[in-house]
This record gives C-alpha cells, structure tokens and sequence, in this order.
C-alpha cells in the first residue's frame, strides 16, 4: 500500500503461545512514530502438543475483534493473515496459510483462535516481520486502511 517504503532494522520474529478461542489478542509493534510499519512475511501455527489429534485455526487482524473467530472472510480489511492446523485431509483446507501481501501494520497486530476438536490445549504462533521506513501521510493511509470497516460486511 505504502508507495515508497524502505526496510530499516533486521527481521523481526514474534513467538508465543496463546490458548483456544481467542478473539483479539494484541500483538505490540506500535512504536510510536506513524512513519514507520511492519510487514508480515510468514505466519504459522502448532499446537503445543502437535501428536495429539486437534484442529486449529488462525487469523491475524488490525482490529481487537473480528466478525467471527469460527470463520475466515477474506473480504474483511481488517483481517490480513489466515492460518490452520490438523484440518483432515478429506476436508478442504488442511494445514494452511496466507498473508495479505499488501498488509502494512502501523498500530498493533491482533491473534484471534479457534479450536474446533481436540482437549483443551495451547496454540504456538510465529510471524515474521519487516520494518519499514514510509512517508508519513502512507501511514496515515495505512491506518484508515487497517481501521476500515469497508469490507466487513
């Protein structure tokens, strides 16, 4: 989205566990500055316990709440990466993931999580990020961007 954007710093990695359905967990990367932002590269999720028979997903947000943590809807703005894990293999799906290459966080990223089948347990995530020098008025842009409630119908 940013039309000039230069990488600063090294790759930033972020790590945890977070337990089942959850929705909007935040994800601190705000910085202070709004000429500055992140990128998401990768996005994957675990289970704390991979052996045993459960079925996760995912979704990363620029919002505190999403629509629904029992659904992906990819024409909401606010919803940028999507993740699963242990899907059957007759399902569709399966184990999968996808960012929304156009993402640029300013503000705080949000987890949400849902487990379909399976004890009670831990999810681990693992993002992999960019920070990015931009212009100030593309970090505005971001921000109504990533606030927006346009898509989420």
């Amino acid at each position: 989205m940013a039309s000039k954007k230069q990488p600063i710093g090294d790759i930033i990695i972020m790590k945890g566990t977070i337990g089942q359905n959850i929705n909007g967990h935040e994800l601190q990367l705000f910085d202070g500055c709004y000429d500055t932002g992140f990128e998401i590269l990768e996005f994957y999720i675990a289970p704390k316990t991979p052996t045993a028979a459960q079925e996760w997903m995912a979704t990363l947000s620029t919002s505190s709440s999403v629509n629904s943590i029992t659904q992906w809807d990819w024409a909401d703005v606010q919803q940028i990466g999507w993740a699963s894990w242990g899907i059957p293999g007759a399902a569709s799906g399966a184990d999968f993931f996808l960012l929304d290459r156009d993402n640029m966080i300013i503000e705080n990223l949000y987890i949400s999580t849902y487990q379909s089948t399976g004890d009670a347990s831990e999810l681990n995530y693992f993002l992999t990020l960019q920070k990015y020098k931009i212009n100030a008025w593309d970090g505005a842009l971001n921000m109504v961007t990533n606030l927006s409630q346009g898509g989420a119908q």
